[in-house]
């Protein structure tokens, strides 16, 4: 009997809900789950699926989800994948997916990028693209993207391989005033720059000139323009032989990058999420790409002048203090990038040394 199915759903949907969350044990909100997921596999019916999915949404993600990880994304990638189209199940489903890859190790992105989930979102973008439609589906669907090819490069190579650069093309082409979007696409195109396997599909006159085009943007504050500046960060530290194209020139390109970090404030405020450093400590201590060093110092140096609570202990774990000192040895380095790594330095001395923050 529907009926039956739709009201429990709605039930559980409200049982779950912050306002009853401490009176229920681990034990009850797993069997919740598992009966949730039984309801979505077992019922196709287009309300009590909305009603799991909403349901899903009461709980922590993905740390209580994690005991079903694949079961709970393989529903979704079907739910998606579907051709019923029901828009506010599709966003519901969309934002779970991203939940879901937001926050969890290497291994668990790899696993449901082989599940089908780079393609997916790629479907729902040039189906929205087709559309002509720039809603919440889309940006999510681009900000799953982001967040799955982080420091996963088998998913960066799945996005380009299935057409990835077309749609962001496409994409900043039919929505040129879409702030959001572009901080997602861009913040993606700055993991598959990570990929040295992979900086030569990017290293294409029609993607170069977009990424210094992209330099000079304000939308979202400075995190467009500071995406562009990281994602040819990384190609211009392929060196000079790399760059196998007349126009334009690695000279220029680089004169702009100095231009835009130059018009960055320091003290920005951020909407971004660093769970490693690595990938910009690696442009550290190198005399190649001077601009490259100076992205990765001012980005450390605004980090951990506004978060210092969460990026002076990271920086600190990770080395970082070690290779901003042999930027100081480097005759290469540009004197503001001395002075800035020189800021970093003090500022996470001062951290360690403050035994009363209580930020940490």
């Amino acid at each position: 009997d529907k009926s039956i199915q739709v009201t429990g759903s709605a039930a559980l949907f409200y049982l779950t809900n912050t306002e009853y969350r401490t009176d229920q044990s681990i034990k009850l909100r797993r069997q919740v789950i598992q009966v949730v997921l039984n309801g979505m596999e077992h019922y196709q019916e287009v309300t009590v699926q909305r009603n799991c999915c909403l349901t899903l949404c009461n709980f922590n993600i993905p740390e209580e989800l994690e005991f079903q990880y694949h079961r709970v994304n393989q529903l979704l990638l079907k739910i998606l994948n579907s051709s019923r189209e029901d828009e506010s199940i599709q966003r519901i489903a969309v934002h779970l997916c991203n939940a879901l890859v937001c926050q969890v190790d290497n291994d668990h992105k790899e696993a449901v990028g082989k599940m089908g989930f780079v393609t997916t979102m790629l479907q729902l973008i040039q189906k929205k693209l087709t559309d002509k439609m720039c809603d919440q589906v889309m940006e999510f669907s681009w900000s799953a993207l982001w967040n799955i090819t982080d420091e996963t490069p088998d998913n960066c190579e799945m996005f380009l391989n299935c057409s990835g650069m077309k749609l962001f093309l496409e994409c900043l082409k039919e929505f040129p005033d879409k702030q959001e979007l572009h901080r997602n696409m861009l913040g993606l195109l700055g993991n598959v720059a990570e990929v040295k396997a992979l900086r030569p599909q990017l290293l294409t006159p029609q993607f170069i000139t977009v990424f210094s085009d992209l330099l000079d943007s304000k939308a979202d504050g400075i995190e467009v323009s500071y995406n562009a500046c990281g994602v040819l960060s990384h190609i211009i530290f392929d060196g000079p032989d790399a760059w196998a194209m007349e126009e334009p020139l690695r000279d220029t390109v680089m004169d702009r990058m100095w231009a835009a970090i130059q018009s960055w404030d320091v003290n920005s405020r951020r909407n971004i999420n660093y769970r490693s450093f690595e990938p910009i400590l690696r442009l550290l201590p190198q005399g190649i790409a001077p601009v490259s060093q100076h992205w990765a110092t001012w980005a450390l140096f605004n980090l951990v002048s506004v978060y210092p609570g969460k990026y002076c202990p990271l920086l600190i774990k990770e080395g970082g203090i070690a290779l901003l000192q042999k930027v100081l040895e480097l005759d290469t380095a540009r004197e503001e990038t001395k002075d800035m790594a020189r800021k970093v330095i003090e500022h996470c001395g001062n951290f360690k040394e403050d035994p009363m923050d209580t930020t940490r």
